[in-house]
């Protein structure tokens, strides 16, 4: 399959370099970058029905005596999702710096870390982590497999035990220490300072060593996991313009990499992001998603978590202008409750929710904390015709939108015209 990948991409760039060159007068070096870009952008537009965000437990709670083998580690999320509508998974190996996949860069998670019985790291034995188990299955069903990177997971803000040792041996990079009063950002004393460079540098090499030694379709920066990023929001201050542009910075030097691991490898390699489905409230945070569009850093949108801010469509309508498949994230820490993100809840109220955002013109349903693979959801809601024939119950569910991150965050909510 690897092969032929490659065979494709090698002879859609040849096509697409002499179309552009039987048409403009630009130098062959620009015609060949256009290629390129056109090539990355087919690549972007493929089906995905559903895309499955995977946390990575999936291997914990083992079953006595249990045999640490990649079937059983596939068995518990992921292969029973074969004849699905799922296209692609998007893997998340663990919180920043402390991951299930192997690497000199980060930190091995193990069963210590919190208690609990967590072989996914032992799967290293056999040969393969985890990450890679994920891409040779899901590219044997035809599937993308992204690796999706939690920007500033701040689960060990609650949870020293989380702690990993490059956070301990540099408190200064974060926005503070356990104990301190912060009005917003959650409270999240752990999360990283993104003002900072050293926090870019390492995030941009943790990204790296995944791009340059596995074979994924893309990477995923998971904005949303979670939503603060610069200090001034932890105190109710606004975030400037310039620490927009820090964070554009890096993801403009994650495009680069990208982009030469790309050319190297012979077939693209996709940036997607997961991101407020609101402009005003993700550059509350630091993320100017306009400008991200403008200069085609990224490749996949897909909007919500928490929060559900504006109709389906505004989103739809900013990716159509930049030509970029916009994707509903549809999270049951929203559509069930925040205390439960792991319910199934309401099958109704899923079916609603996913055909309210296909007929507002999303490329596809995602996912989030929706882990068992016998679930129903995975075999309805990424077909809207199907859905027409279900029972379903639908009405604008924003979440429960307060300060808790953002100071004023009721402000972007923009209900749906009854």
């Amino acid at each position: 399959m690897q092969e032929s990948k490659t065979s494709l991409w090698l002879l859609s760039a040849c096509c697409l370099i002499l179309a552009s060159a039987g048409h403009s007068q630009a130098a062959p070096g620009n015609a060949s970058d256009q290629a390129t870009k056109q090539v990355r952008k087919k690549a972007a537009h493929r089906q995905r029905r559903i895309i499955v965000n995977n946390d990575g437990n999936d291997c914990r709670q083992r079953k006595p005596g249990e045999p640490v083998t990649a079937e059983n580690f596939l068995s518990k999320r992921t292969s029973p999702l074969v004849g699905s509508h799922v296209d692609a998974i998007f893997y998340c190996t663990g919180i920043v710096n402390v991951y299930t996949h192997h690497s000199k860069e980060t930190e091995l998670r193990t069963s210590a870390d919190r208690g609990v019985d967590d072989w996914a790291p032992e799967l290293i034995k056999t040969g393969r982590d985890s990450l890679q188990i994920m891409v040779d299955f899901g590219h044997k069903q035809g599937w993308e497999v992204f690796w999706s990177m939690r920007m500033n997971d701040t689960h060990d803000s609650g949870d020293p035990a989380m702690l990993c040792k490059w956070k301990k041996e540099n408190p200064k990079l974060l926005m503070g220490k356990k104990g301190d009063k912060l009005p917003h950002g959650g409270h999240r004393w752990s999360a990283l300072n993104y003002a900072l460079p050293d926090v870019r540098d390492k995030i941009f090499r943790i990204l790296q060593d995944v791009a340059t030694r596995y074979d994924v379709d893309g990477l995923e920066l998971d904005f949303w996991r979670h939503p603060v990023y610069f200090k001034p929001q932890m105190t109710g201050e606004p975030v400037t313009q310039e620490q927009c542009d820090l964070m554009t910075g890096l993801i403009r030097r994650v495009r680069e990499m990208v982009d030469e691991v790309a050319a190297k490898r012979k077939r693209p390699m996709l940036i997607a992001v997961r991101v407020p489905d609101s402009i005003g409230f993700a550059k509350a945070i630091g993320l100017d998603l306009v400008r991200w569009l403008e200069d085609g850093l990224i490749d996949v949108v897909s909007g919500g978590g928490y929060y559900h801010f504006e109709p389906w469509e505004n989103l739809v309508a900013l990716g159509k202008k930049y030509d970029v498949p916009v994707y509903a994230a549809l999270s049951a820490s929203r559509i069930v409750s925040p205390s439960k993100p792991e319910s199934q809840g309401d099958l109704q109220a899923w079916r609603g929710e996913a055909l309210r955002a296909w007929k507002a013109g999303v490329s596809g349903i995602y996912t989030f904390n929706r882990f068992n693979p016998r679930d129903p959801i995975f075999r309805e809601i990424g077909d809207p015709a199907l859905l027409e024939t279900k029972e379903r119950t639908y009405t604008f569910n924003s979440g429960k939108v307060n300060d808790y991150w953002v100071k004023g965050a009721k402000r972007f909510v923009k209900p749906e015209n009854k």
